[in-house]
């Protein structure tokens, strides 16, 4: 799951810079609204930037709380457990 978010959080990253260059770039839209919107999407992509940057910390610190090893049972319970989410 980690591996995943860090190539996940990876991709989210080039993407928001993409759209945000794509629409900065002022080959496709000028103008004060163009300014506006890019001025908009670059906030924007700086807080997700920093919520995504957020997110593999976090889930390390929930990995962490894990027992390395648990019997059969709780394992089923665990499993169990996240189904609900």
């Amino acid at each position: 799951m980690k591996k995943e978010l860090t190539h996940e959080v990876a991709d989210l990253h080039q993407l928001l810079k993409s759209a945000s260059k794509d629409i900065g770039n002022k080959k496709s839209w000028v103008g004060k609204n163009a300014t506006k919107w890019h001025t908009d999407i670059e906030g924007q992509r700086r807080t997700l930037k920093r919520l995504i940057d957020e997110l593999i910390p976090s889930v390390q610190k929930e990995i962490d709380k894990c027992p390395e090893k648990v019997s059969p049972q709780e394992a089923k319970l665990m499993n169990n457990d996240m189904q609900r989410y």
